[in-house]
């Protein structure tokens, strides 16, 4: 009989059955048959702030409405051409630009660590230690960049940016391994410092001075364009700073042969590391946990969109960084029922991209109950 009249009999029919006649049986007999009963939506964790909203707003009447914008890759200003910042400039360029000096710094570094050992300079040592970090910093940036290059996957849909972050943070965290083994061996030299061989650490520093020199002009012009490049640049300044102390070392040696110099720089040397890595370590954790852009203040953003004609509420705003030089936002706005809400959301991208400089936004909008 139909299965209407079976279940006004107290029939109960195989569970595919009822399926089959668009019947939804109790959840613990579908998981018991086999079934997959349809997914839950996960609920937001309980220790997720959650601003509160207009009750007015009705949360589903509009849906989401989500905001034109470029391609991922352009709005990086990390692409072929010049999209994103006026300022940026093309990924072969930098690809160039970072090989060239990879190159010069590598060259270098085993000829400063072979004179360091030879003359017994803890300083030569602790500045090739520091161009050692200065190569794996460039080597990874080359990684990053080339890693930037791939598009995005259904998988990855913001591509592989976050490369460069996590190649920043890497870099950060062998420099303090590196500056902690610099002053640790300074310190043990202090007691009893070793004759070093002042002729040649002074022609060695002369010429690493000469080496960061043309190192940092080459990569001038890019080391603001993403966190990658500049970290990069921030490593030549520091080597740079690191030679001139070494040059300043050789020399009292040479002339005074008070070898106390050479520890004395070494911690100097150690010491200088520490402060800039720890901002470049603060600068990727930040990214890491989504923190809000330290250039954004997202109380501001949330008076100017209230600002907006039309707009009632702002409630759940998210600002994040993707990768340097690419921000991101999403909010929900409520509109009242008067409102043109194509317009409304045209201004209110406005005031995020222009004035804030997200270049990548997600606008939910909300009508208002009457």
């Amino acid at each position: 009989p139909p299965l209407q009249s079976q279940r006004k009999a107290g029939f109960r029919p195989p569970l595919q059955r009822q399926r089959k006649a668009g019947f939804r049986p109790p959840l613990q007999r579908q998981r018991k048959a086999g079934l997959r009963p349809p997914v839950q939506t996960p609920k937001r964790q309980k220790d997720t702030p959650v601003p509160e909203a207009d009750p007015r707003c009705d949360h589903h009447e509009l849906g989401e409405l989500h905001v034109p914008h470029a391609p991922v890759a352009a709005l990086a200003g990390d692409t072929d051409g010049h999209a994103g910042h006026g300022h940026s400039h093309s990924r072969t360029e930098k690809r160039g630009r970072l090989t060239i000096v990879l190159i010069l710094t590598s060259v270098f570094m085993l000829v400063e660590l072979v004179a360091g050992i030879y003359t017994g300079s803890l300083a030569l040592m602790a500045d090739a230690g520091h161009m050692l970090s200065d190569v794996a910093a460039q080597a990874l940036a080359l990684l990053a960049i080339w890693f930037a290059a791939k598009p995005p996957t259904p998988g990855k849909s913001y591509g592989y940016y976050r490369t460069e972050i996590l190649a920043s943070l890497i870099n950060g965290v062998i420099l303090v391994g590196i500056s902690m083994f610099v002053l640790y061996e300074a310190a043990r030299r202090l007691a009893s410092p070793p004759e070093v061989h002042a002729p040649i650490m002074l022609t060695v520093a002369a010429v690493g001075f000469c080496v960061n020199l043309v190192s940092m002009r080459v990569l001038h012009a890019v080391a603001h364009d993403s966190l990658n490049m500049k970290a990069a640049y921030l490593e030549l300044l520091g080597d740079l700073l690191a030679s001139a102390g070494v040059l300043i070392a050789a020399a009292i040696i040479f002339f005074t042969h008070w070898y106390l110099a050479d520890p004395v720089i070494s911690i100097l040397i150690g010491i200088l590391i520490l402060p800039r890595t720890w901002l470049l370590l603060a600068e990727c954790t930040n990214i890491l946990m989504e923190g809000a852009p330290r250039h954004i203040d997202v109380g501001q953003l949330h008076t100017s969109l209230l600002s907006v004609a039309g707009v009632l509420d702002v409630h759940d705003i998210h600002v994040w960084t993707i990768t340097s030089g690419l921000d991101a936002m999403s909010g929900h706005v409520c509109v009242t029922r008067g409102a043109d809400a194509e317009e409304v959301l045209s201004n209110v991208t406005k005031i995020a991209q222009k004035d804030y400089g997200i270049q990548h936004t997600t606008i939910q909008i909300e009508l208002v109950n009457p």
